[in-house]
């Protein structure tokens, strides 16, 4: 897998298709392995060239011992665009990755043509999500854990996810990942790794990212949030508040549409993507002949 070199962090990347360039950017605790395993990539390659990296810390990104506020990923970002020589993007950004792609297009507008979100929270909205804390999926989660003897708390905590993830044996271990499956394993194991580092408490900082600067964004951003998520609320302040915001309701998902609804989800962002890129749509064929017998 080819890499770069940001102020010393080594990203990895992958790249896939001729065009207009996009670049998607993963979650928290996920890692580029996400967009291949449920085919956006190879979808998205037929109309763009497919950027996918994982962000510092995940994947086989290198790991610093800090640095991992959405300023800072925006940064790796800029300097991961103008090594590659990727002309303006549209982004991508699932959770996390949706504030980093807003991050970046307000610190680096040159580079970002436009963005779509999938169900992100921003720390600088935290005043529109007051229950954001005990919301459902940390519930789950923590009901999860709970199983192998795990706490993680009544409220969202990921530098104590990552600590009580390291401090598993491997036997509680092997149970998370056969409850979790094949594509949650990768996701467990790499909570561990995440613990040696100050993540955990630095996703969760504001880093700048003020809701006035948010509201500022000129950039046209795509809101698409799950029927059940958690963040309804962002998603409505969005449409009020920024000048460019499309807003839609992926059906059946939580919080992760991408796994939850695969094929609504793909759908969606390429329909998006091609509108804000200005693809055309193949015209339709001449109708069909009838059938004679």
């Amino acid at each position: 897998m080819p890499e770069v070199e940001v102020k010393g962090t080594r990203l990895y990347y992958q790249q896939a298709g001729y065009g207009p360039d996009v670049v998607l950017v993963h979650a928290v605790t996920s890692n580029q392995a996400v967009w291949l395993f449920t085919g956006l990539v190879d979808v998205l390659a037929a109309d763009f060239r497919v950027t996918t990296y994982d962000l510092r810390g995940h994947g086989a990104s290198a790991r610093p011992p800090a640095g991992y506020t959405s300023a800072v990923m925006a940064e790796d970002f800029r300097q991961l665009h103008a090594a590659l020589g990727l002309g303006p993007a549209l982004l991508v950004g699932h959770s996390f990755g949706g504030v980093t792609a807003v991050h970046a297009a307000v610190l680096a507008p040159e580079a970002v043509a436009g963005v779509v979100l999938s169900d992100t929270f921003f720390p600088g909205l935290r005043h529109v999500e007051p229950n954001f804390g005990r919301m459902a999926i940390w519930a789950d989660l923590r009901e999860t854990f709970g199983t192998v003897g795990a706490d993680l708390g009544e409220t969202v905590d990921f530098a104590r996810l990552f600590r009580a993830a390291a401090d598993l044996p491997p036997d509680r271990m092997k149970t998370l990942e056969d409850v979790y499956g094949a594509f949650g394993r990768g996701w467990l194991r790499q909570l561990p790794k995440l613990a040696e580092t100050s993540c955990g408490d630095e996703v969760l900082a504001e880093a700048g990212l003020t809701a006035d600067r948010i509201a500022a964004v000129r950039q046209p951003v795509v809101a698409l949030y799950d029927e059940f998520s958690p963040f309804l609320a962002t998603c409505r302040w969005l449409e009020r508040h920024l000048s460019h915001c499309t807003a839609e309701i992926i059906p059946g998902a939580t919080h992760l549409a991408l796994v939850e609804n695969t094929p609504g989800f793909t759908a969606a962002v390429r329909r998006h993507l091609r509108r804000l890129a200005g693809v055309e749509t193949p015209a339709p064929g001449p109708p069909a002949e009838p059938v004679r017998s």
